[in-house]
């Protein structure tokens, strides 16, 4: 995004992957109407089985997004995932964690350790494209209702360089 760098994506499918719990979002994007591939919604997918060998950019890094690029990555899809504004990437514990530390810890200080043991388990995840929102992960869903990331594997396959990513994208 610094860099201002625009990224071409061939694929015959594009699975759309944002809106919040499970109500269907497509965004408009530029040439979606004139796309030759099949674009389907998060909400539609099955699974990745029928994709492999295939290109697929999946739009969309929540939770959602993250689980879908994972089955096709590991289904052997050609996969890519976009991810257009920073997120928090936790593990189910240091979910549960956070909940239990926020009934008896200020919300910040909760955010502060949440934020610390992440970085601890997944490292510094900005080199491999993926930034941290300013605000906790505690403070950002009691405040926006924006959810934390619960990675199940994606974020490895990612730092694999299995699953490529990308901020930006155009379709042809």
């Amino acid at each position: 995004m610094s860099k201002c760098t625009t990224v071409k994506f061939t694929a015959k499918f594009l699975v759309v992957a944002s809106g919040e719990n499970s109500a269907e979002n497509i965004p408009m994007i530029p040439g979606l109407e004139n796309f030759p591939g099949d674009v389907i919604h998060s909400s539609s997918y099955k699974s990745g089985k029928s994709y492999s060998g295939k290109n697929v950019l999946v739009v969309g890094s929540g939770n959602s997004g993250m689980e879908i690029a994972y089955d096709l990555a590991t289904h052997g899809a050609n996969t890519s995932i976009v991810i257009r504004s920073p997120i928090h990437v936790m593990t189910k514990e240091l979910i549960r964690l956070g909940m239990a530390l926020a009934h008896h810890l200020p919300l910040n200080l909760v955010d502060k350790l949440l934020v610390m043991a992440a970085y601890l388990i997944f490292g510094d995840l900005s080199r491999h494209g993926i930034t941290r929102p300013k605000m906790g992960p505690m403070t950002l869903k009691s405040e926006t209702g924006r959810s934390a990331v619960i990675d199940v594997g994606t974020v490895g396959l990612i730092k694999k360089g299995i699953i490529k990513l990308s901020m930006y994208f155009y379709l042809l």
